[in-house]
């Protein structure tokens, strides 16, 4: 389609600047942080829920795809227009209502994470989910996604936390679902958490705080074994402890940020824990995790009680991301998650596929919940060695699923895992799965090709 034939949707939108058919400086908005890319049509910047019917109305009548976009950080291709169309941007929607009565927040789909965080930290409260990328992820792609977080052991994840959202539908519909006391009818919420932008738009998204809970300890402990760390990792939740935060990185991942930012005492290690321990508890849990970490032979252990100085240990975990898209060509990053007590089989598997293989594989994650995050590393970007990674992750999911897990923790299914769904989920509930997606939009214009590989039958 050519500029002209936008006219209408120009004209229907609250401001002809946010419709962009001249791509040029837009580059961004044709991929995530994936290596998938695609070209639309054109995006549309949105910011009211206007906007979003006006731009959905125009693909339902044009059958044109519609692909909803927040930051642009997932890792699964998701925002990815892979049939191009237009990239329906809510970035701009940021209301945000802090409500410190009862408790809640009404956030647009474009409030930042932390920017919730900190505005509701004025009022003494807090908003628990904190993905890796929460300085710069949306609420809208968190919910979309069903993203995770460092704190999801003991404070849960985005889908224990959003009590109503307002979304539109293929056709241009408002849905209303949930309530602050509780959900009424069919639970349609628990439905569009986690769907990746397949079933509707998310245009106000309402979640519940708590009061912010006092900081705990900081911990930081090394292993010269990894199979040592994974095994605390495993006597730490089966002791039904439930520390704030648990992390583990492997002796690569803890390498590779150690190369991008120095830190004090992680030269050489095998695997690293980073704990942040319960803050009405701090005492008790800290030294129980001690000693479980001394049982498991750890070479190196550090308190840290000054919140300041704790944050500089997290920097371990938090520029492990960036560390690695600065040493490799070509990257994929997995999300699997298994039982806990299979943690250290998982730890060990990846082990393996690092070991037999060129490539660099390691790994690190919200060990507390059973989710690693499983890199997959090419130093040349050579087409043999993207094979050999795509060898390597589907063992990796095979292993996963055989192990009782999960092909996905927090990232998504997307572009990137779909052709892999069938090992996690029977054929009757595939079947479920498409009726409902069916259902919402009958001519697949919302996301289409993710989760479900393109051409299957819905």
């Amino acid at each position: 389609m050519g500029p002209a034939d936008f006219k209408w949707l120009s004209q229907n939108l609250s401001g002809p600047a946010l419709l962009v058919t001249d791509l040029t400086g837009h580059e961004d908005y044709c991929h995530d942080a994936t290596e998938d890319s695609g070209t639309p049509s054109a995006i549309v910047f949105a910011e009211y829920e206007s906007d979003v019917i006006a731009t959905l109305r125009f693909c339902a009548a044009h059958d044109l795809p519609v692909v909803p976009r927040g930051a642009g950080t997932g890792l699964s291709g998701g925002c990815v227009p892979s049939r191009g169309g237009i990239v329906l941007s809510t970035e701009r929607m940021k209301q945000l209502e802090i409500d410190p009565e009862n408790r809640t927040a009404v956030c647009g789909p474009g409030v930042i994470t932390k920017a919730l965080v900190d505005t509701a930290g004025r009022f003494g409260l807090t908003y628990p989910p904190d993905p890796a990328s929460y300085d710069e992820s949306t609420l809208g792609g968190n919910v979309a996604e069903g993203a995770g977080g460092l704190r999801c052991k003991r404070f849960g994840v985005t889908k224990d936390y959003v009590i109503g959202l307002t979304a539109v539908t293929a056709d241009g519909r408002i849905i209303k679902t949930g309530r602050q006391n509780g959900y009424q009818g069919f639970s349609l919420g628990d439905l569009f958490v986690g769907s990746e932008g397949t079933l509707v738009v998310i245009t106000q998204i309402v979640v519940r705080l708590i009061v912010a809970p006092s900081p705990g300890n900081t911990l930081l402990i090394a292993f010269d074994d990894p199979a040592d760390a994974a095994r605390t990792v495993s006597e730490i939740t089966g002791s039904g402890l439930i520390p704030t935060v648990l992390e583990y990185l492997d002796g690569d991942a803890a390498d590779c940020s150690n190369r991008y930012e120095k830190h004090e005492g992680l030269d050489r290690v095998a695997a690293i824990l980073l704990i942040e321990t319960a803050g009405e508890d701090r005492s008790g849990q800290t030294g129980t995790i001690g000693e479980i970490c001394r049982k498991n032979k750890c070479s190196y252990l550090r308190v840290e009680s000054d919140p300041d100085k704790a944050e500089r240990l997290w920097a371990v975990r938090r520029n492990l991301s960036n560390a690695m898209k600065a040493i490799a060509k070509y990257r994929i990053s997995e999300d699997v998650a298994v039982p806990n007590s299979q943690f250290p089989r998982l730890v060990a598997f990846v082990a393996e596929l690092n070991e037999a293989s060129p490539l660099r594989i390691n790994a690190y994650g919200h060990a507390g919940d059973g989710n690693l995050h499983v890199n997959f590393m090419s130093m040349s970007g050579s087409a043999a060695e993207i094979r050999l990674m795509q060898d390597g992750i589907g063992r990796l999911l095979r292993k996963t699923v055989e192990l009782g897990g999960t092909l996905t923790g927090e990232h998504g299914i997307g572009l990137a895992k779909r052709h892999y769904l069938p090992l996690e989920f029977d054929g009757p509930t595939l079947h479920f799965m498409k009726r409902v997606k069916s259902l919402f939009d009958p001519t697949d214009l919302l996301n289409p090709g993710k989760i479900f590989q393109k051409n299957e039958k819905l």
